[in-house]
């Protein structure tokens, strides 16, 4: 009688083990991958709420301050923390008004005419520091601006600090 010897079916324990490797390899590379793209999403979250805060506040400031007539010193605070900047303009409309910028609660306000207009920074950023610093001379007058904008999303916070300087246009 013949006998025939069948091939068992099936893996050895070492092939086993050797795939377990592979495959445990495999998936820690891909929730490794998923871990730092959800940081570079959050980096990237925080950098643009920053950037969208700061371009918003510095471009209206700059706006306000190169249309104004003149700055209203008494009603502003200079070189100090949370600066307050109060602008004497006069709108399209002729009416003359004031137009003034301020910090309450850690967010960049505006307001004008004695109404207040709202924040011009996002709500997911605060204010740190603002101040404002005048500088003139015997023709024209500028104010120099230093913002500090903090953000956090999860448990990263990023703070940056913008400046720039605008010249009234309309005095000389």
């Amino acid at each position: 009688m013949r006998k025939y010897f069948h091939k068992k079916a099936g893996v050895s324990l070492v092939e086993m083990l050797i795939y377990i490797a592979l495959l445990t390899s495999v998936t820690a590379l891909v929730v490794n991958g998923l871990v730092s793209m959800s940081r570079t999403y959050n980096d990237l979250r925080l950098s643009k709420n920053i950037t969208t805060s700061a371009t918003g506040a510095l471009t209206r400031m700059v706006y306000e301050i190169r249309q104004a007539q003149s700055v209203d010193a008494d009603q502003s605070t200079f070189v100090t923390s949370p600066g307050e900047l109060s602008l004497n303009t006069t709108p399209a409309s002729g009416i003359p008004t004031t137009v003034k910028f301020y910090v309450q609660n850690g967010v960049l306000r505006v307001m004008t005419g004695g109404v207040d207009e709202g924040q011009i920074t996002l709500s997911n950023t605060t204010v740190s520091s603002l101040t404002f610093n005048r500088v003139q001379n015997s023709i024209s007058q500028a104010i120099k601006i230093n913002l500090t904008l903090q953000s956090t999303v999860g448990t990263k916070t990023k703070t940056e600090t913008f400046y720039t300087t605008a010249v009234l246009r309309n005095i000389y």
